[in-house]
């Protein structure tokens, strides 16, 4: 079985087959959610003071001109921490351990809004779900590591790293 992670904007793209689940996993929805996903599950979104403490971090280091604003909001606000103690609460874990039963009958894929699963809850949620599971495989639409890694250099500079280039030097 396979736990696919993708965005909204690129669910296309990457063409979920037919028996597939598709869950959005979004606090607030658009009206769209519902035409592109089998249902969306707002109880393993993140909860609402994580994301607006991570919307805040990232919106002032967007306004700074940081590199990588979502990367700096990530951190500061011990995102990934954070996500995982609101997973072991009672009504996000029956969620879980629900997902993690449906991942055990088909494939299933985790969407949302943010395209780089670095910096994303999904890509905790599949691994949450993938820890319970014998041969599950995890797959991220983009692959993070084909994602450039924006340096803050300017466009006359070389072009930006992507993540696997980080991690063919020792460096990720």
């Amino acid at each position: 079985m396979t736990v696919r992670t993708s965005y909204f904007g690129g669910l296309s793209s990457y063409d979920p087959a037919d028996e597939d689940a598709v869950f959005g996993v979004v606090r607030y929805p658009q009206d769209f959610v519902e035409r592109l996903t089998d249902r969306n599950i707002p109880a393993v979104a993140p909860p609402e003071e994580l994301l607006n403490a991570y919307k805040a971090v990232e919106t002032a280091a967007e306004e700074d001109g940081e590199a990588n604003p979502a990367a700096i909001a990530w951190n500061s606000v011990e995102y990934e921490r954070r996500y995982l103690e609101y997973l072991e609460r009672v009504g996000p874990q029956t969620v879980l351990d629900e997902l993690t039963d449906r991942a055990r009958e088909r494939d299933i894929w985790l969407v949302c809004w943010e395209k780089d699963a670095r910096w994303c809850h999904r890509r905790l949620l599949a691994n949450a779900i993938a820890a319970d599971l014998e041969d599950v495989e995890i797959v991220h639409h983009p692959d993070p590591s084909t994602i450039a890694v924006d340096s803050g250099r300017d466009e006359t500079d070389e072009p930006d790293a992507t993540l696997a280039d980080f991690a063919g030097a020792g460096g990720a």
